[in-house]
């Protein structure tokens, strides 16, 4: 009877439906049939809410709303260039590094690119960096930085599966550094 029920499902998507009526539509019979009250989602959907660590949410957003109107990318830049500038391929290396710090304490890939790619793209185009490259690596670094606390999506992450967001935090930092340094390397070797 479940399989009946997701080929009904995937037949509804191939016909046009739209993809979350389906899979709730799906969810709500899988419910039923495994006799679980449809009170209990309520219930869930409540406790999830209700968890005090979901302040972080607007907290993440309005701190990066001032990161990015303070000035701060452009300081950011200057301070990488200041430090990392003598590598060859310095320029790529910078990027990837404001980016993924930038996505760390905001908490938001977005508004990374919004606010270091406006900066970041005409650098490096004026670089010499192929447009491509240059685009490939600023949305690949911006996305890099959320494997570093405090990130955004692993909070939400942890009240969801109901894990330590501790845990979650150091998990993430050691496929975050290995990321930075291939990334570097090819970035370096560009």
């Amino acid at each position: 009877m479940i399989l009946l029920a997701v080929l009904a499902a995937i037949l509804f998507m191939l016909i046009g439906v739209p993809v979350f009526v389906v899979i709730c539509g799906l969810a709500l019979y899988l419910f039923f049939t495994g006799g679980i009250d449809l009170s209990a989602i309520i219930i869930e959907m409540h406790r999830m809410a209700t968890t005090p660590v979901l302040v972080a949410i607007p907290l993440f957003t309005f701190a990066g709303y001032l990161l990015s109107e303070s000035g701060a990318p452009k300081r950011l830049i200057r301070l990488s260039n200041a430090v990392l500038g003598w590598l060859p391929g310095g320029l790529s290396v910078i990027a990837l590094m404001t980016c993924a710090v930038f996505t760390a304490l905001t908490g938001a890939t977005g508004l990374t690119i919004i606010a270091l790619g406006g900066i970041l793209l005409p650098a490096m185009t004026r670089g010499k960096y192929p447009e491509v490259f240059s685009l490939g690596l600023l949305t690949t670094s911006g996305t890099l930085g959320l494997l570093f606390p405090p990130s955004l999506p692993l909070i939400i992450y942890a009240i969801v599966a109901k894990v330590r967001i501790d845990q979650l935090f150091i998990a993430g930092i050691l496929p975050g550094v290995f990321l930075v340094v291939l990334l570097s390397a090819f970035g370096i070797t560009r």
